[in-house]
């Protein structure tokens, strides 16, 4: 699997991610941990774009993995491993990543404590709804702010995301 991910050749790269749960499962909590997560935060900037793509779309079953595994040490690798490559690839120029790192932050955030939902999701919701200089960007934040609703829970709505759509049906931009 590591020969696999860090090959030269996008194709094995794109085998590895798609093999990258299963592999999870095969070697255990702690190789993947070790071994199989680095890779994962190397091929998120991964210079194929089908890498990326299909990368985000393995994220809510790596955490479902992890947090299976070990509740509470894989819980918090999801946490601070996993949650920063997506928040990482919202930011991303080409839609089809940002759409399926979008999917992924709904999914993950459903699956995780409020503290957790505040820190993390919200906040990086609050800065893509910010980029000034990304419309996309713009236009993933609102979809998510309907996304999110539901794992924000009624305070964090009423205090940010309304706060958040007025700001952006101000957005100078039609979209």
């Amino acid at each position: 699997a590591h020969h696999f991910g860090t090959s030269k050749l996008s194709l094995q790269r794109l085998v590895f991610v798609n093999e990258l749960v299963d592999a999870a499962h095969d070697v255990g909590y702690e190789a993947t941990v070790a071994h199989l997560l680095p890779v994962v935060r190397k091929l998120a900037s991964d210079g194929e774009v089908l890498v990326r793509q299909s990368l985000v779309g393995h994220f809510g079953d790596l955490a479902g993995f992890l947090i299976q595994a070990n509740p509470d040490s894989g819980y918090q690798k999801v946490v601070d491993d996993v949650l920063p490559v997506v928040s990482l690839l919202l930011a991303e120029k080409q839609g089809e990543v940002r759409q399926g790192a979008a999917d992924a932050l709904t999914t993950l955030a459903s699956h995780l404590r409020p503290g957790e939902r505040s820190d993390q999701v919200l906040m990086a919701l609050i800065s893509l709804s910010h980029n000034n200089d990304d419309e996309d960007a713009r236009g993933t934040a609102v979809q998510l702010l309907n996304g999110l609703a539901e794992a924000l829970g009624q305070d964090l709505c009423r205090q940010f995301v309304g706060v958040e759509l007025i700001a952006l049906c101000e957005d100078p931009a039609f979209r």
